[in-house]
């Protein structure tokens, strides 16, 4: 050890305090750098550990695949891990069930549990193709109870409509116009119960429960599913490959995993590490420089005489510099472990709070946030407080060894005092008093002694500023993005009533809508019917971000799923003169605009894109919709032959009322007999207006529809048409309450409607 460090450590040792207070800042600084560090690791962590519980590991998945298919997709040099859910078949397990009678049969491949989350919540998993698993909606969806250890001997087979055209997972249950093919008898025991699997995988429009196997083989297809070497490319890898009939994107994994078209999430989380650590630095170089500024100063005389006999500016400078370093090594693995210690016990106090920003997911999966230790960010606060150390003692080091040894020894450096340098305004004074005045002069005397302080307080208000815009702007961000319903309040009926009784009850609505737009707090109240559509959208008519998504298959066509809603005539009609579609005509008038996963030249973006173009209107679009005469409002019997026994005629159709399910019989006074053009499944709709925001009545962020309630028998299905009251409500806590005390006031059970806080639960996940 040379003699300047060894003269450095005993001026350490020596003044005992400051070494401390050094030290302090320094382990403050660390500590600061890493909480940020590791609880943004730890954040990202946690939220890809609940998307790999939820969902599963897998980047992607493709449907209906043929064996030769799933083979080419195993073959691909970027695939990585393959595994499959082999489709059994279909087993009808309760015929009176109105919408899910079947339970949808699924075995699982081998690794198939390595890459889907499988959650037991009772039993275990099927070891062989003679054992079961059932989701836990399996009771509430088909109405049978079932039990572990069951024995079920089912007819599994596939189902086929009227035509023989095989119906799939979004092919709602036609009762009476479809049947089981090929039908074989299987011996089940049912060894577990599992969480519902994710909506891509287990469907919201299944028609039924889905079970799972184990060691059975595929009898139509597959969904075999995937993880890349470049988690990034897992979209244009989709877009490429068109097996089977389309695939998709673990959307939850690559978003916190910072996929390409997802890669804003993580670019937000860097960005925000980037402006901590920056606020960071300034406020801790201003506390170090202080320390050391003080040191140097009480040092100064030491300089000079060190200087006079022979030391030259560079072994000061060093001297400075190694009183940093010592302090360094002993404060930064303090730093790290005070940092980490406390992100640590923070993450835990906030764990509940981290569940709800999830929607509670976390909990539900058993996946607490917990910190995560991570090298490189480790590495990086250790790295960034040590050049913060470094540079504090810099700015004081160079000050001190560019003094002369005559100055150094006098000390006359830090205090200049010259001519009217002293003089205070009189303002000062009259504003500020004499000890305003006499700290004015202090002041002037020495700046540098007060500049450290002026430094820490300007910092001090910068990273208030800082923080509080931060807050306030990521706030409005994130209203901006989940903000997506017009309506703060949203009325349900509970028993939507039977076909006969339909048209009543969208006029007792109606008149319902009008009595709460007196109500207090309720600024405005729209109806409508509620029912979907798929639509096929022409690529004449889709946009270039449609006809680069991900979905999109080369086929001429754009599938999208959309919400209809019946709006009464007078609201129809204004929506048409808003957006110049014909009123009379019964265009539709369409919002637009749907989050989609789009390829373009700087990779793929998740993005609220329009899907149809305006110069394209009017749009001529196909459905797959059916008219009036639907499987939800009336029992299927047969096509009407004419005496050649070949052409059709008409189709005969028994209303549900006339059906009793006791004696499997029915009133034959009461058959109806339809034309084929009335009972066709397909119709073309067409499209007249595009709106730029959503109307009150909407909920979700599909692509909408809007027709008049007139067209409810032709384009709607009474079995799948709701009637809902939209509410505008900023003050959506108290007018919940005043729509519940008017509800009483008329009369109104108060069973027969459920309310539904929007706001309520954007604000909680704002929170």
């Amino acid at each position: 050890m040379s003699i300047l460090s060894n003269y450095t450590r005993r001026c350490l040792k020596k003044n005992r305090v400051r070494t401390l207070v050094t030290v302090i800042g320094i382990v403050l600084s660390v500590a600061l750098f890493t909480a940020v560090a590791e609880g943004a690791w730890s954040g990202l962590r946690y939220l890809q550990n609940v998307a790999v519980a939820e969902n599963g590991s897998y980047h992607g998945y493709f449907v209906d695949m043929s064996d030769q298919e799933a083979a080419e997709l195993a073959s691909q040099p970027q695939v990585t891990k393959t595994a499959s859910l082999d489709d059994v078949g279909w087993a009808m397990v309760n015929p009176a069930q109105r919408y899910y009678p079947y339970l949808k049969i699924e075995s699982l491949g081998e690794g198939a549990t390595d890459l889907v989350s499988v959650r037991i919540t009772e039993g275990r998993l099927p070891e062989n193709e003679g054992e079961l698993i059932l989701s836990d909606r399996a009771e509430a969806s088909t109405g049978v109870p079932y039990q572990l250890g069951q024995v079920l001997t089912l007819s599994v087979g596939q189902r086929l409509d009227a035509q023989g055209t095989e119906l799939g997972d979004n092919n709602p249950y036609q009762a009476g116009q479809e049947q089981l093919a090929e039908a074989q008898e299987r011996v089940y025991t049912v060894v577990g119960f599992y969480r519902r699997l994710n909506y891509s995988l287990d469907p919201s429009a299944l028609p039924g429960a889905l079970a799972l196997t184990a060691g059975a083989s595929s009898v139509r297809g597959r969904t075999v599913l995937f993880t890349l070497k470049d988690l990034d490319q897992t979209s244009a890898f989709i877009h490429e490959h068109p097996w089977g009939s389309g695939g998709d994107v673990n959307r939850d994994l690559l978003v916190y995993s910072g996929a390409s078209e997802n890669r804003y999430i993580v670019r937000l989380l860097y960005g925000l590490v980037a402006i901590l650590f920056g606020l960071i630095f300034f406020g801790s170089v201003a506390l170090i420089y202080n320390a050391f500024s003080i040191s140097v100063s009480e040092r100064t005389k030491q300089f000079g005489l060190l200087k006079s006999i022979g030391a030259t500016d560079r072994q000061l400078r060093r001297m400075v510099l190694t009183e940093a370093g010592l302090l360094c090594v002993v404060a930064i693995p303090l730093g790290l472990a005070v940092g980490c210690g406390g992100i640590g016990l923070t993450l835990r106090f906030l764990r509940p709070a981290f569940s709800r920003i999830i929607g509670g997911s976390g909990s539900d999966t058993g996946v607490p946030i917990v910190l995560v230790l991570h090298l490189p960010s480790l590495a990086l606060a250790a790295g960034i407080g040590l050049v913060t150390a470094l540079i504090s003692a810099w700015i004081p080091a160079r000050r001190a060894s560019r003094l002369s040894p005559i100055a150094a020894i006098r000390q006359n450096s830090d205090v200049k005092i010259k001519n009217k340098s002293v003089r205070v305004s009189p303002l000062t004074k009259l504003l500020f008093g004499f000890p305003g005045m006499l700290a004015a002069k202090n002041f002037k005397r020495s700046r540098k002694q007060y500049r450290s302080t002026v430094i820490s307080l300007f910092m001090s208000i910068v990273l208030f500023i800082s923080a509080f815009s931060f807050s306030d702007s990521l706030r409005s961000q994130v209203a901006d993005t989940i903000n997506k319903d017009v309506a703060d309040l949203v009325m349900i009926q509970r028993n939507p009533g039977l076909p006969e009784t339909h048209e009543a009850q969208a006029a007792q609505m109606q008149a319902l809508a009008q009595k709460l737009r007196t109500v207090d707090y309720v600024e405005e109240a729209a109806f409508a019917d509620w029912s979907s559509l798929d639509l096929l959208l022409p690529e004449t008519g889709a946009t270039p971000e449609a006809l680069r998504s991900a979905l999109y298959r080369e086929n001429g066509s754009f599938q999208l799923n959309a919400g209809v809603y019946f709006l009464p005539e007078e609201d129809y009609r204004a929506l048409c003169a808003q957006t110049g579609a014909d009123p009379d005509a019964r265009q539709a008038v369409a919002f637009a605009k749907q989050r989609l996963t789009y390829i373009h030249e700087d990779g793929a973006s998740y993005e609220l894109c329009p899907v149809i173009r305006k110069d394209a209107l009017p749009l001529s679009v196909s459905t797959d919709s059916t008219t009036h005469w639907r499987e939800s409002e009336m029992l299927y019997l047969g096509p009407v032959l004419a005496e050649d026994g070949v052409t059709v005629t008409g189709y005969q159709y028994v209303p549900y009322e006339a059906y009793d399910p006791e004696t499997d019989s029915y009133d034959q006074a009461q058959v109806v007999t339809v034309s084929p053009e009335e009972a066709a499944n397909s119709q073309t709709i067409v499209i007249g207006g595009l709106l730029e925001e959503r109307p009150l009545a909407s909920m979700g962020q599909s692509v909408t529809l809007y027709f008049p309630l007139s067209l409810v028998g032709e384009l709607g299905e009474y079995g799948n048409t709701h009637s809902y009251l939209y509410l505008r409500a900023p003050q959506h806590e108290a007018a919940l309450n005043a729509v519940n005390q008017a509800l009483l006031g008329m009369g109104t059970e108060p069973d027969q409607f459920w309310i539904h806080d929007v706001r309520e639960g954007e604000e909680a996940t704002q929170a």
